[in-house]
């Protein structure tokens, strides 16, 4: 796949993920798909790989900052 056909398919999955659906259709290569997911997290997850795709076609890297905190409230 090329990066235009990469790119409509995170397109229509993030507008899949913000409007709550879990059905997303597509076109790639001519094609039309049509992909039902299970979760909005499944959703993110494919997200998140096709940003590692991208990355990888453009030969970038995927940068986000996740912070981790191992302490809470104590009383």
């Amino acid at each position: 796949m090329n990066a235009e056909d990469l790119n409509a398919m995170r397109a229509a999955l993030v507008v899949a993920r913000s409007s709550g659906h879990l059905e997303v259709e597509f076109n790639s290569g001519g094609t039309r798909h049509r992909m039902i997911y299970r979760s909005v997290a499944e959703i993110q997850s494919a997200i998140d790989a096709l940003d590692r795709d991208l990355a990888a076609i453009s030969g970038t890297r995927v940068k986000r900052f996740v912070p981790y905190y191992d302490k809470g409230f104590s009383e």
